[in-house]
């Protein structure tokens, strides 16, 4: 019976496989980057943590009457603002209504 040979290790063994550019340049990258941490003392440094930009906000959810939709959303063409910001103003309008801020 014939040996069956897997596409993935082919694959591997040409890409990877030792003495062929790649794997070469794959580790002499490698070698250069442990090179310039020891050379500077410091520790590999941990990538930065992506922060949202939502991360202080809360999402909410709320009905509105349809006629009053369709004047927002007149508003909102004619200002070029976006549902959020006008949203958001209505909130600090109301908040000031009631000396809450």
């Amino acid at each position: 019976m014939a040996k069956k040979t897997d596409p993935f290790d082919k694959f591997r063994e040409a890409t990877l496989g030792g003495g062929n550019s790649f794997s070469g340049a794959l580790s002499a990258a490698a070698n250069n980057r442990k090179a310039k941490q020891q050379e500077s003392g410091q520790p590999a440094a941990a990538p930065a943590a992506k922060v949202s930009k939502n991360a202080n906000r809360k999402l909410v959810s709320f009905h509105i009457d349809n006629a009053m939709f369709l004047k927002l959303g007149q508003l909102k063409f004619e200002t070029g603002a976006k549902y959020d910001e006008l949203y958001n103003e209505a909130i600090v309008d109301l908040l000031k209504k009631y000396h809450r801020i």
